[in-house]
């Protein structure tokens, strides 16, 4: 069973087991399971529509504007979105940005630019994210993103995190509940799966550790999260619960009982599963470009087995966002413990959205 930690956030982690899975074909269950996605997500079309009207209310800049470039060196985190509902989380809590000079936006900025010899196009939304100087990217799904995010390491030279905040599947209905949040402090990547006779699965792909800076600041327990987030439409609403431990990443879509089923039997430390964690630690050990560190955080729209829908990706996408925030926030501690945190309230106006 899991073991709680000091208050909302809970780690699983039993005796380690065989290695996880994955294959790039889409896995879908033929006859999709009869569990009832039993509760009514707090967010639906009405905070869309909030979201995406501040989403328009933003500075449109070109790459070779002054400020841009010199906000591109000054850049610490990325905010990596795979989908509109991860991206819309993750702007709800930008703020206007400034420089180290002093200079400030009186809005969020956006530019758009393409990348010398390559045939992508990147769209970043630069603010600032808890105490953080950050840029926000969307990335195609799965291995499609690898593209994007080595381009995106070279625009932003001296950037330190790679953040993946957004949506996941839950291992298990009695491990976690729908709108929790998932922490990795490991990724398993499924990126060289054995399908042997009789059904079994056997992942021979690496299992990476996040590193410590990063485990330790967003992997140990909050207090200030419990009760925080009401993930739930109900007379009584429930709060997201922060769950830390190994989430399996691999380039398919996984919507099938069965097969996730003999991949929570190889990899029983999993608690969830995505779609681009294995691309940000893949790059991160080649450190090419330049060194960074990679974690994800991820809230639980649907448990991959057959039961998918998209209802519960705005609100966990946003209960990921609002863990992740928490976590950056000046009185949280500094990543950077030589670098002072900026002060957000001595430097920017307070427009980020109330969510929950």
């Amino acid at each position: 069973p899991a073991a709680p930690l000091a208050d909302s956030m809970t780690s699983h982690n039993p005796p380690p087991a065989a290695t996880p899975l994955t294959d790039s074909r889409p896995m879908t269950s033929p006859t999709p399971a009869a569990t009832p996605l039993e509760e009514k997500p707090a967010h639906g079309e009405e905070m869309l529509k909030k979201l995406l009207k501040r989403e328009e209310d933003v500075i449109v800049k070109g790459k070779g504007d002054e400020f841009v470039q010199q906000y591109c060196k000054e850049v610490k985190i990325i905010l990596q979105a795979a989908n509109d509902n991860e991206r819309l989380a993750n702007f709800s809590k930008l703020q206007p940005p400034f420089l180290n000079n002093g200079t400030k936006s009186a809005k969020i900025v956006r530019f758009k630019t393409g990348f010398p010899g390559q045939s992508i196009f990147g769209e970043y939304t630069l603010g600032i994210f808890g105490g953080y100087k950050a840029a926000l990217v969307q990335t195609e799904q799965g291995s499609d993103c690898r593209s994007l995010i080595e381009a995106t390491i070279g625009l932003f030279s001296n950037v330190s995190f790679i953040i993946g905040v957004g949506v996941a599947y839950g291992i298990s209905r009695d491990k976690t509940k729908l709108g929790d949040v998932l922490i990795s402090d490991k990724i398993a990547r499924l990126s060289n799966i054995k399908f042997e006779k009789g059904g079994s699965i056997y992942n021979r792909g690496q299992i990476t550790k996040v590193k410590d800076q990063l485990r330790v600041h967003f992997c140990t327990a909050n207090n200030r999260f419990m009760n925080k987030f009401a993930c739930t439409e109900d007379a009584s609403p429930r709060c997201s619960k922060a769950h830390v431990g190994c989430i399996i990443s691999g380039n398919f879509l996984l919507d099938n009982t069965d097969i996730k089923s003999k991949l929570s039997e190889n990899e029983r430390e999993a608690i969830g599963g995505e779609m681009e964690g294995h691309i940000l630690m893949d790059i991160m050990e080649k450190g090419d470009p330049c060194p960074f560190q990679a974690i994800i955080i991820k809230g639980v729209c649907d448990y991959g087995d057959g039961t998918k829908e998209k209802q519960w990706q705005l609100t966990a996408a946003l209960a990921a966002v609002e863990y992740t925030h928490l976590r950056l926030e000046p009185t949280d501690g500094n990543l950077f413990p030589t670098v002072p945190v900026a002060v957000i309230a001595d430097n920017i106006t307070a427009t980020s959205m109330t969510v929950s």
